[in-house]
């Protein structure tokens, strides 16, 4: 599925996988980030690939477990059921019933609900990525996601429940407003609340 993406001009990279003793395929043995591990080490700064490229990743099997998406120009709302992100997404869509409609739903490998759901981005925005009235739920405006078909350590893989790439819509305006980065905002920091710019 990574050509999907490659092929609407979203950016990808290979995840490393396990090898027969359960270790990350990296060759680090402390490595905890199974299926997660970028195979290239500046993979913020991904390229479009070319065919060529693309070709010869293929054949040298980077994406043989699986695949990154660079989230640029992107939103991946990241709904973890561990952490009560499942009743907090019933709540978000309870108060921004837009979000309903999504043209790509992805479930990931860990199950219980947890979901990824994709818009795209006008242009690259300076956003929030959680909000404390939503735990458990990450905006992913920056990073990268695993995409679908993809391994996860629990065995299961990530696989696309609803859409397509070509159906993402724009994220609604409504949320961009929420996650809208504010010039100062207060946090927590060692115990202490202060004001961040």
């Amino acid at each position: 599925m990574h050509r999907d993406f490659w092929e609407a001009g979203i950016r990808v990279f290979g995840l490393y996988g396990v090898d027969a003793k359960g270790n990350c395929e990296c060759g680090n043995p402390e490595c905890t980030a199974h299926y997660k591990h970028p195979r290239v080490s500046n993979w913020q700064h991904t390229p479009q690939w070319s065919e060529e490229q693309i070709e010869t990743m293929e054949l040298m099997d980077s994406f043989k477990t699986g695949f990154g998406v660079l989230v640029k120009h992107l939103l991946v709302i990241d709904v973890d059921t561990r952490n009560g992100g499942v009743a907090s997404w019933e709540r978000l869509v309870n108060d921004f019933p837009v979000l309903e409609r999504c043209g790509l739903i992805v479930n990931t490998g860990s199950g219980g609900g947890s979901q990824h759901r994709y818009y795209s981005l006008p242009q690259e925005l300076a956003l929030l990525q959680h909000h404390r009235d939503y735990p458990g739920i990450d905006m992913k405006s920056t990073g990268f996601v695993v995409g679908p078909g993809s391994m996860h350590k629990s065995g299961n893989r990530y696989e696309i429940v609803y859409g397509s790439v070509d159906d993402i819509d724009p994220a609604p305006d409504e949320l961009l407003a929420l996650l809208a980065r504010p010039e100062r905002h207060r946090a927590e920091y060692n115990g202490t609340s202060i004001d961040v710019t």
